[in-house]
């Protein structure tokens, strides 16, 4: 008990001694926000969990390699997010601009929109018809940017995977 005392104490000091130096630090790689805090958080919480078996002189080093390596490892899952974003939005394009009938287009788009959750499907209209930031979407769904960022990654995968079946069947020769 004791010692879990001493520790908050120390916890408490490191954390207000570097979170604003941490925040901004991350601002400064992500240029965004509710991300950098979610990073932030999430090395203290980190640090948290290890606390006994961190050494506190280099206590200052590891949080800082820990948010770069979080920001670096955030930048990397939106490059990977928007190579597929454009990739499925360029097959997408082509695949309804070869079908000359407007309606068959509504209707393969609302088929495949149907195979979605509700909530993912609301939140990929959000995010791609509406063309809201995540952050956005979180803070009117309330629910976190993370979770938003989830039930995009779920929706893209379920409509490539319908996109691939709805292509080969138009695909096969008359």
């Amino acid at each position: 008990m004791l010692k879990s005392l001493l520790h908050q104490k120390e916890f408490d000091i490191i954390f207000t001694g570097n979170y604003s130096r941490l925040y901004m630090y991350a601002l400064h790689l992500t240029n965004d926000s509710e991300i950098s805090r979610d990073i932030v958080s999430d090395v203290f919480s980190q640090l948290w969990e290890n606390f006994s078996s961190i050494d506190k002189s280099t206590v200052h080093a590891y949080l800082t390699t820990n948010v770069r390596h979080k920001c670096i490892d955030h930048l990397r899952h939106l490059i990977v997010v928007s190579r597929y974003s454009e990739t499925y939005l360029n097959e997408a394009e082509q695949f309804y601009t070869d079908t000359s009938d407007e309606r068959e287009q509504e209707r393969l788009i609302e088929n495949m929109l149907s195979e979605l959750p509700l909530i993912t499907r609301q939140i990929l209209e959000e995010c791609y018809l509406h063309q809201h930031k995540y952050s956005e979407v979180a803070q009117k769904m309330n629910i976190s940017p993370n979770t938003v960022k989830k039930h995009i990654s779920k929706a893209l995968k379920i409509l490539r995977t319908k996109f691939n079946g709805e292509k080969d069947i138009t695909d096969i020769p008359k």
